[in-house]
């Protein structure tokens, strides 16, 4: 279970909607907790936003992060220590000296709803949150369960447009052998080895033989982090790799032949 501290300056509204999106969508994974660097109580509109979306606000209370450390000290017998800490805003971030040790630190800087009128701004920031906790526990749920690849290595390698080209082809076709990546990319086979042979020095690429032929493919324990910034990269590009796919056709089907594209 990995424990996740939300931070901001009154814990009134956003930390505390943060909290219990957590704590009610995602408890398989995380136990969540907020404070503030100068509480004043719950936003009712808090609660308000929280019954309509669905969720429960009776563990929630407004509190300070040494409130918050000595109440975990007492439950735990021991000094609290949070796997990760999100700031939600910019004054929460600028106190970072007033936080505890050993954690992973995010700031999100949202607009705080209880500075106006009404509840439209709760709405906009529930629904900001959402999405971004979704997508921090797509990433960060379990991660032991994936390889551990810096993320220097892994750009080091997008930096060559050789190797984003083989990653991008590997990503498209699922797998390719050195014969079918020298034709795509127009490549003699010592150079395509040498860089097929970085890939799998950093875990990106692992293959598998069948009968003679060895096939690299995406190593299936990337992070998710890798596979969607990779994934990403081919879907903005969508014609980076065009000519080596065609290439690759060609080569399978060598009577294939590139359909007439009328200009007018």
């Amino acid at each position: 279970m990995l424990s996740v501290l939300f931070l901001c300056t009154a814990n009134a509204a956003r930390s505390q909607l943060a909290e219990a999106i957590v704590n009610q969508r995602y408890a398989e994974h995380f136990m969540a907790y907020s404070a503030g660097t100068h509480p004043k109580g719950i936003d009712p509109r808090t609660l308000k936003q929280l019954s309509q979306q669905g969720l429960s606000s009776e563990a929630l209370n407004s509190k300070t992060i040494q409130q918050l450390e000595q109440q975990l000290q007492q439950q735990q017998g021991q000094p609290a220590l949070f796997n990760f800490i999100i700031t939600l805003c910019d004054s929460a971030k600028q106190e970072c000296a007033l936080l505890p040790n050993g954690a992973a630190i995010l700031h999100w800087n949202l607009p705080d709803p209880a500075a106006e009128n009404g509840d439209a701004l709760f709405e906009q920031v529930f629904a900001e949150l959402e999405l971004r906790l979704a997508e921090f526990v797509r990433f960060n749920h379990n991660p032991a369960a994936a390889l551990q690849i810096a993320p220097i290595d892994v750009f080091k390698q997008f930096s060559d447009n050789t190797r984003l080209q083989i990653l991008m082809l590997i990503e498209d076709e699922q797998r390719l052998s050195v014969n079918q990546l020298c034709v795509a990319l127009e490549e003699s086979q010592p150079k395509i080895s040498r860089h097929l042979a970085l890939l799998r020095d950093c875990k990106l690429l692992s293959t598998t033989r069948q009968g003679q032929q060895v096939f690299y493919h995406l190593n299936p324990l990337l992070p998710e982090w890798v596979a969607q910034t990779l994934s990403t990269t081919r879907v903005a590009n969508p014609s980076y790799i065009n000519q080596p796919i065609t290439r690759i056709r060609e080569l399978a089907n060598p009577n294939l032949t590139t359909p007439f594209v009328n200009q007018d």
